[in-house]
């Protein structure tokens, strides 16, 4: 009986988190995309005081929890993120509006594509 329970205890465990970390990376990628559309605009009409500002801001919140989704997700994609938010910054700092531009669309689209591929659902299953 005891085994049954500690199997049963187990699966509800994992279960649980397997729900609870997409949440969780989305709530986190999520902050970190709420000041992109201002930096969008901010490389666009090449106010590269305030985009440096933006992408500073979205680097500390990165920096912040860039810890806890090591452990949930492959470090290779932490590594692209790194990389892709350095070449932002360099671009930015460069005043480089197309490559600035350019790398933040991406850095955008690790952002979001990365919680809905740690969903648990059948496509991501099969």
């Amino acid at each position: 009986m005891r085994i049954y329970v500690t199997v049963l205890v187990a699966l509800l465990l994992v279960l649980s988190v397997s729900f609870i970390t997409p949440y969780s990376l989305d709530t986190s990628a999520s902050k970190i995309l709420a000041g992109f559309g201002e930096l969008e605009k901010a490389i666009n009409h090449d106010n590269w005081e305030e985009a440096s500002a933006g992408i500073n801001i979205a680097e500390k919140l990165w920096n912040k929890d860039k810890g806890w989704w090591a452990v949930v997700i492959d470090h290779q994609e932490i590594d692209h993120i790194d990389m892709a938010l350095i070449r932002t910054k360099e671009y930015i700092s460069k005043q480089d509006r197309a490559m600035a531009s350019g790398e933040l669309a991406v850095l955008r689209q690790m952002l979001e594509h990365i919680p809905q591929k740690e969903q648990v659902n059948l496509k991501n299953i099969f």
